[in-house]
């Protein structure tokens, strides 16, 4: 064996020993994931019209990231309680969730009717969209806003009155206390 093929072997073993075993991945990727049934508030219009948390245990992964999407898909069920009607049209889709560095959630919603132009009042607009503010920050620390978009993109509003130019705050004075 020559000089140049002993380096090469040398080589090669040395690379060989640096490896290390990967953890294979299980089969059940609720366990991977850690999800567990997680409590979340998820707002909707109370009688008083105005915003009311309702309790409800989800199962959710433990990163926040995965979780957020997880919580407005929840939220877009409507309320536990028949008698409170939905705030969304029920074509209604989170095509995305996710939250950026600076505290700011970005909620991209979408669905035929939203497209299409919601044929909604100011009250139930105002609504919709401080149910999804409230919903995220209230079970997200890291949120501080909420920027809502529309299939993908900005748009002006959901239903031609609330504009969607900025992320919104929670505002305290449209949940009841």
């Amino acid at each position: 064996m020559g000089r140049r093929t002993a380096v090469i072997l040398v080589i090669a073993l040395a690379l060989a020993s640096c490896r290390t075993e990967e953890k294979p991945i299980t089969s059940n990727l609720s366990v991977e994931n850690k999800v567990a049934m997680r409590p979340v508030a998820l707002f909707y219009e109370s009688p008083a019209q105005l915003l009311v948390a309702e309790q409800r245990n989800v199962a959710l992964p433990e990163n926040p990231a995965a979780a957020l999407p997880l919580v407005m898909r929840e939220l877009l069920k409507g309320s536990a309680n028949a008698g409170v009607p939905p705030l969304f049209p029920p074509d209604t889709t989170v095509r995305g969730a996710y939250l950026l560095p600076d505290g700011t959630a970005v909620v991209d919603l979408g669905g035929q009717t939203l497209t299409d132009g919601w044929p909604t009042g100011t009250h139930q607009e105002l609504m919709a969209i401080h149910s999804v503010v409230q919903t995220v920050v209230s079970n997200f620390p890291d949120a501080k806003r909420v920027r809502v978009l529309l299939n993908g993109g900005t748009a002006e509003t959901l239903g031609g009155h609330i504009s969607l130019g900025r992320p919104f705050t929670p505002n305290a004075a449209l949940v009841q206390r």
